[in-house]
């Protein structure tokens, strides 16, 4: 099964029903993330500065749901659903006080990236889903497709 983010409409395609997403992420490099507000690659750890989920063709690999594992509700909502989705960013160098300094030319992978809802309307590069019961709804599907041994794969435009 295949489902669709369409980044740039908003929509996330599964099973014939539409879901309204969006991937507002604050940056350095757009002024909206201040410096101290650092955030390291998965898995390198190193400081960057996050970019929107990668456009592609990646696999959905499993559905965390908040009662189970007890992740911050306000952050991630009811539940995670989980991608192999990764990208090549830049390393930032930061200065002596740990705050953003400069991006450097060292290319890291950073991965990660989920589809949840969040209090917040921006993430880390995550596809926010606009609703808890909305990510309830596309979490269930993928979890009987799971469950059915049925592959699914998320298409990003």
């Amino acid at each position: 099964m295949r489902i669709t983010a369409d980044l740039t409409k908003g929509e996330l395609l599964v099973n014939g029903a539409k879901f309204s997403v969006s991937c507002k992420v604050r940056t350095v490099r757009d002024g909206t993330r201040r410096g101290h507000e650092v955030v390291r690659s998965i898995p390198d750890n190193l400081p960057y500065d996050p970019r929107s989920f990668p456009s592609g063709l990646w696999n959905v690999t499993g559905v965390e749901w908040q009662k189970d594992k007890g992740f911050d509700v306000k952050t991630y909502g009811p539940v995670k659903i989980r991608t192999d989705a990764w990208q090549k960013v830049k390393a930032w160098e930061l200065d002596a006080d740990g705050d953003y300094r400069k991006e450097t030319d060292q290319q890291v992978k950073d991965a990660g990236y989920l589809l949840h809802y969040s209090d917040s309307s921006t993430t880390l590069g995550c596809i926010r889903i606009d609703s808890p019961a909305d990510a309830e709804r596309v979490a269930n599907f993928i979890q009987r497709l799971f469950e059915k041994s049925e592959a699914v794969q998320l298409e990003v435009l």
